[in-house]
């Protein structure tokens, strides 16, 4: 019987510390996306795009994020990728106060609850 995978929204952090070795999380962040797509499908905002291949291109080189970039492709589900438009925006910065989180982590998160995902962010 086939494994159905589970919805995971993961917060750009994971992504980084995955790809950066010197990262105190590098070896975790990595096992977690390597149980992507037979544990779980990745259900992310559309701006993960900036956050990870910007800031690997400033810490690292633009080489590496195009690599990231094509991984992000294969790795995030066409569906499960919201566009970060106006509505999105609008709807996700009320979960600033109610969780009392910063406006970029709103957007993670109101992607995971849109699509009952666990959310797995790096920091608290």
């Amino acid at each position: 019987m086939a494994r159905r995978s589970r919805p995971l929204t993961l917060d750009s952090n994971i992504f980084i510390a995955a790809l950066k070795a010197d990262e105190p999380y590098s070896q975790r962040c990595r096992e977690i996306l390597g149980r992507v797509p037979e544990a779980f499908i990745l259900a992310e905002p559309s701006i993960v795009y900036t956050e990870v291949c910007g800031t690997l291109a400033r810490r690292i080189g633009p080489q590496v994020a195009a690599q990231a970039e094509t991984h992000l492709d294969m790795a995030i589900h066409p569906r499960l990728l919201a566009s970060c438009d106006r509505a999105f925006c609008a709807s996700s910065y009320p979960l600033c106060a109610q969780c009392g989180i910063y406006a970029i982590h709103a957007m993670y998160l109101k992607v995971a609850i849109q699509n009952g995902a666990v959310l797995a962010p790096l920091d608290k």
